[in-house]
C-alpha cells in the first residue's frame, strides 16, 4: 500500500537524514500507485485493485511532518481528487461483480471496515443477502 511504500522509503535512510528525505519526498513526489491482481469472479484472468495516493498540499504537509500513518484516512476522504485506498478499490470491484466477497475480504487492508462498507452500502450484497451472517448456511 502507499503507506507501506512510504515507510519503506523512509526507513531505508538513516535517522540523521530523515528530515531532508521527508522534505525531498514532500516536494518531489507526484503520486504512488499500488496494485494487487485479483482473480476474476468468473475464474478467467485477473483484475487489478489499484490504490492511488496523489501528493496534494495536505499529503505533502503530512509527509514533511513524518505523519505517514495518517495518510490512509485522508485518502479515504479524497476520492473526488482522484485518490482511493485498496479497500475502496476492492469494494468497487465487488460491487461491479468482478471479484467475490471472499476475495474482497481476503485482500482488504481492514477486513472489518470493508465488511461493514459492503453490508451498509452494497446493492449487490443486499441482492445476495451477504453480511447477514448466514451466507454459508443451507437448509436441507
Amino acid at each position: 500500500s502507499a503507506n507501506q511504500a512510504l515507510d519503506r522509503i523512509i526507513n531505508f535512510f538513516p535517522e540523521e537524514r530523515r528530515s531532508q528525505l521527508l522534505m525531498d519526498l514532500s516536494l518531489n513526489l507526484k503520486a504512488l500507485v499500488s496494485q494487487r491482481l485479483m482473480p476474476r469472479q468468473e475464474g478467467k484472468g485477473r483484475v487489478a485493485a489499484v490504490e492511488i495516493l496523489l501528493n496534494t498540499p495536505l499529503i505533502a504537509d503530512m509527509i514533511f511532518k513524518g505523519e505517514v500513518g495518517e495518510i490512509k484516512e485522508i485518502m479515504k476522504k479524497s476520492r473526488e481528487q482522484g485518490m482511493q485506498t485498496f479497500d475502496q478499490a476492492l469494494y468497487d470491484l465487488f460491487e461491479g461483480n468482478d471479484i467475490t466477497y471472499e476475495d474482497a475480504l481476503r485482500n482488504a487492508d481492514s477486513v472489518n471496515d470493508l465488511r461493514l462498507q459492503i453490508k451498509l452500502n452494497s446493492q449487490r450484497a443486499r441482492n445476495q443477502d451477504l453480511g447477514a451472517g448466514t451466507e454459508h448456511m443451507r437448509i436441507v
